[in-house]
């Protein structure tokens, strides 16, 4: 059986490791934390030619870089839900040894009781 230590250490090497990236909550939203800030979409300028083309080329750097930012933000939330729901199996696994435990233990008990009466 997985002990919370265990599960700890695990995420831990995982992530100090380079293979996942912890997100975090900000006001009940989840945020990835390893890939930057999120570009901002610019505004197209339509006051002349050279603006024109100039904004163009922007918003397909944007594009790029929204791109990036968007298969990091996945890789990073599709990670921080392998390792959540990796937790939550091991801590569900653990918690029915222990019922499962508790009861034979329990069961154990009355039994040797029951034969001394």
């Amino acid at each position: 059986m997985i002990s919370a230590l265990a599960i700890g250490a695990f995420t831990t090497g995982m992530l100090t490791n380079g293979t996942a990236e912890a997100g975090t909550l900000r006001a009940g939203t989840w945020v990835p934390t390893g890939c930057g800030t999120e570009p901002t979409p610019p505004t197209i300028n339509a006051s002349g030619r050279a603006a024109y083309e100039a904004s163009i080329k922007d918003a397909q750097a944007y594009q790029q870089a929204a791109k990036q930012y968007d298969d990091c933000f996945f890789k990073e939330a599709d990670a921080d839900n392998h390792l959540i729901a990796g937790a939550l199996k091991d801590h569900h696994a653990q918690l029915q040894a222990t019922f499962d435990k508790l009861t034979a233990d329990s069961k154990a008990a009355a039994d040797r009781l029951n034969k001394k009466q």
